[in-house]
């Protein structure tokens, strides 16, 4: 039985438990398989130094699909075990997205690796997860990260294979650009039953909150936090993302590839951060969501620009942002908090005042769709906020879709410190900042 025979219902395209990303994908396949769902950024060519100026890829949700499923049947023959690692260092184009879903089909685990890490970072990172497989791109500004891969794979053993995709890969690495042709060929097969046997229980992807410190997501805690998102800032498949943030980010991943998948929206992609590009790409597309830090957003505000109607301001402190949002009283505005590395969580503006972030030990929203979102644990430690578990929305009365989503998916790893100052605040809340806690108890009182 094919994989789109196993995970589609009868008739309509529906799934009958779409409990992973790249099954979700398979469900926008079968029932919006023309909807553009993915557009690379508008200045890839000259990041990657290219003078042919090839035609930026832009795919639909079955080209999409093919694409993915063209992957995965070719890292699949390489004969990688199910749940091996495979490092990913990728910038934020569309063969990343593209990567980690074929990873997932595969049934292999996709460790995000940021862009900037060095080869003794990416070394260092090496150390717990040893991947089996490392797959970067080739030429892109000054550096070839493809040829960096194929260094790492001389020292470190348990890596048995190097993949490049992109522009001017590296001699000895495998280059498979040449499967990223977003138009479906007629001899392009479904991936196969093993996609299907996972579970809202198996690891899904590997985050970082820095070299030594890998963060295990299951497809449960995947789906939850994505829908965290899809429910407060009430995405839909009429939406247009735009995305400046990379998958090695818990807010690329939870504010905008989850959602994404989720929603079966339109993703447009941003390689950070290009003010020029972003200017261009604003004034040629309508998007209706973007998700930036404080200077980004300032920047937008202070040239004119269109500004899409939901308006994220990713925070790691508990100030009041500094740019002007009383010029923008018609938008739908959030603070969308990065907790350690672990989760992202949108809390909507109301009357230009955030709500407050902890109480009575849950993460309160304002929001009238879903009351309260839980974490499995939070206390503090030497003035620092610590978490044991994961976010998940409180959804016993949720009434939606994507009701199948299991939220029994607590770990009981230890307390893992984000890095956020906190205090005890009045009752059993828990105040957050990013300073000293002193400045933080003096705005408190």
């Amino acid at each position: 039985m094919s994989t789109k025979q196993a995970n589609t219902g009868s008739g309509d395209g529906s799934l009958l438990r779409p409990d992973t990303l790249e099954r979700l994908l398979t469900h926008f396949a079968a029932v919006s398989p023309d909807k553009t769902a993915l557009i690379d950024p508008s200045n890839r060519n000259r990041l990657e130094g290219r003078s042919d100026n090839p035609p930026l890829r832009a795919y639909t949700f079955q080209a999409l699909e093919a694409t993915v499923s063209r992957l995965a049947i070719r890292i699949s023959a390489l004969g990688l075990a199910r749940g091996d690692y495979v490092a990913l260092q990728m910038p934020n184009f569309s063969d990343t997205p593209v990567l980690v879903l074929a990873l997932m089909r595969a049934g292999l685990v996709p460790c995000l690796i940021p862009l900037s890490w060095s080869l003794d970072e990416i070394s260092r990172s090496f150390e717990r997860l040893k991947p089996k497989a490392l797959i970067s791109c080739g030429q892109l500004n000054d550096v070839n990260y493809s040829e960096n891969m194929r260094e790492l794979a001389f020292a470190h053993m348990h890596v048995r294979f190097v993949m490049g995709v992109g522009y001017d890969i590296a001699e000895g690495v495998s280059d498979l650009t040449p499967l990223f042709d977003p138009q479906p060929e007629a001899r392009d097969e479904p991936f196969g039953t093993l996609g299907a046997n996972s579970a809202l229980s198996d690891l899904g992807l590997v985050t970082y909150i820095d070299p030594i410190t890998p963060v295990p997501h299951n497809s449960g805690q995947i789906l939850s936090n994505g829908l965290l998102h899809v429910l407060e800032l009430q995405l839909c498949a009429s939406d247009h993302i735009l995305s400046a943030y990379p998958l090695s980010s818990v807010p690329g991943l939870a504010a905008h590839f989850y959602p994404w998948l989720m929603s079966g929206c339109c993703l447009s992609l941003h390689h950070p951060f290009d003010f020029a590009v972003l200017r261009d790409q604003m004034r040629a597309k309508s998007f209706s969501y973007f998700a930036a830090p404080e200077q980004v957003i300032g920047y937008l505000l202070k040239n004119d620009l269109p500004v899409p109607q939901k308006l994220a301001i990713v925070r790691r402190d508990s100030h009041l942002p500094g740019c002007d949002l009383e010029v923008l009283p018609s938008l739908d505005l959030y603070d969308l908090w990065n907790l350690g590395g672990l989760g992202s969580v949108p809390v909507k503006y109301h009357n230009n005042e955030p709500a407050r972030l902890f109480e009575q030990g849950r993460i309160c929203l304002a929001s009238t769709t879903h009351e309260q979102l839980c974490l499995a644990g939070a206390e503090i430690k030497n003035d620092r906020l610590h978490v044991k578990g994961r976010i998940f929305p409180d959804a016993l009365s949720l009434k939606t879709s994507l009701e199948w989503v299991s939220l029994k998916n607590r770990f009981d790893e230890d307390w893992l410190d984000t890095g956020l100052t906190a205090f005890q605040g009045p009752g059993n809340s828990i105040l957050l900042g990013g300073g000293p806690v002193t400045e933080y108890r003096k705005v408190a009182s």
